[in-house]
């Protein structure tokens, strides 16, 4: 929403709300693309211009949407209202930035997966007690028989769930006073 797109007598009313006549508490900042205004007010003549936005009345509270650049303007942390070439610019780095992100999803999704079967294999190679490993290292199945032959061997299992309480078989130690101390 440019403002060629406004009408002239909407155009005057910009203009003329935003001059900051000395009688005036309130005069106006800005506006954004969606309709909103935003405003300087100034409660009393010594104090800071207090910043505030309005939407179109019509609109339900939950569809009002503030952006980035004038929520920093709202909060201080911008000294200057964006202007309308400033937003308008913004909207075309966030389309922009949406197709880049898609378009590296579609990347991303081409590529093949860590976790997919490779090709060629067969799902009778993978139920033999033994995977075949060039390296030279223990499989996963062959670490797994290691495992069942210690437990049967009568080493401790580490990965036991404890039952009852924590500090269930706690019992406090015998106590005695010692000398005393001068």
């Amino acid at each position: 929403m440019s403002s060629s797109s406004l009408g002239p007598l909407k155009q005057l009313w910009f203009k003329w709300k935003s001059l900051k006549l000395p009688w005036r508490r309130r005069w106006l900042a800005g506006r954004d693309l969606r309709g909103n205004t935003y405003w300087y007010f100034q409660p009393t003549s010594s104090a800071r211009p207090r910043r505030l936005a309005q939407s179109d009345p019509l609109v339900p509270y939950s569809d009002i949407q503030i952006t980035p650049q004038w929520h920093q303007w709202l909060r201080y942390t911008r000294p200057l209202p964006p202007s309308i070439p400033e937003q308008q610019a913004d909207l075309v780095r966030q389309r922009d930035l949406k197709y880049l992100a898609r378009a590296a999803d579609e990347r991303w999704a081409a590529k093949p997966s860590v976790l997919d079967k490779p090709p060629g294999s067969t799902a009778g190679a993978l139920s033999e007690n033994k995977e075949i490993n060039p390296i030279g290292q223990v499989s996963r199945l062959e670490g797994g028989q290691r495992l069942v032959e210690e437990r049967k061997k009568g080493k401790a299992n580490p990965w036991k769930v404890r039952t009852g309480k924590a500090g269930e078989e706690w019992q406090p130690e015998a106590w005695s006073p010692g000398e005393r101390k001068i």
